[in-house]
């Protein structure tokens, strides 16, 4: 394209140039020429941005974008409610099948289709070590806090082989308060883990004042991808949520 454009200018200014040739031909060819050299700018141009958007097109993951979508429409549906909400899940989008959470990963399909061992169910998804969420804390109940910064980073996994459901999880959560000009940093150790096909992450302090507050955290990644969640500050006897985030990766 460049080429095309620099041939014409290269014709423009041997036009312009040539004081032999004839004044009628000059006048009657360097307008077009430079109306085609101005055409071939624009259509570079626009070559551009049709590239940049295919650049950005290909960031789009089209399965997590349809899990996401199948996830709000459950949601909103409440098409789950056959099965046991406490214990069960259904075997995928396209069956009514229920299967128990602790048969997931197990090494046997208890679903029809397969789906309770799946790769894609039985995928560690967020739960790597490495990750690290972040999201701003409100307080809505236990405490008064100002909105703070709050981030969970997972230090290390583990998975049983007798027990296939869960992956253990050690992490830390670092919190930033601010209460009346007071700034206090806190980190702390904190060990749980994380649910296959409920996609749930529940964290709990080791030790410390907030194992004292016996307060945790519960993270459900719910839209069909890992990479975010919506999270809460939970007490752990009366199950009252203290605080709630919407937690990013990193």
């Amino acid at each position: 394209m460049w080429c095309r454009l620099f041939a014409v200018l290269a014709a423009i200014s041997l036009a312009a140039g040539d004081e032999d040739g004839p004044v009628g031909i000059r006048s009657f060819i360097e307008p077009r020429l430079a109306a085609s050299a101005v055409r071939l700018g624009r259509i570079e141009r626009e070559l551009g941005e049709v590239h940049d958007r295919i650049v950005q097109a290909q960031k789009v993951d089209p399965e997590g974008f349809l899990n996401d979508l199948n996830d709000r429409i459950d949601h909103v549906e409440a098409i789950n409610d056959h099965c046991d909400s406490n214990r069960e899940l259904r075997c995928g989008q396209d069956t009514m099948e229920c299967v128990n959470t602790l048969l997931l990963c197990d090494g046997q399909n208890d679903c029809h289709n397969g789906w309770d061992e799946s790769a894609k169910t039985c995928s560690s998804g967020p739960a790597v070590a490495g990750n690290i969420f972040a999201g701003t804390a409100t307080w809505t109940a236990c405490k008064n806090h100002n909105d703070h910064p709050i981030q969970i980073a997972i230090t290390g996994t583990f998975k049983a082989k007798f027990f296939g459901a869960r992956i253990a999880v050690r992490g830390i959560v670092s919190v930033d308060f601010n209460d009346d000009g007071e700034k206090e940093h806190t980190d702390v150790d904190v060990k749980g883990y994380y649910t296959f096909g409920r996609k749930r992450l529940v964290l709990f302090p080791k030790s410390g004042v907030a194992q004292r507050e016996h307060l945790g955290v519960l993270c459900e990644f719910v839209h069909g991808n890992d990479s975010t969640a919506e999270c809460r500050l939970t007490h752990e006897g009366s199950l009252l949520d203290c605080a709630t985030f919407h937690a990013v990766l990193q």
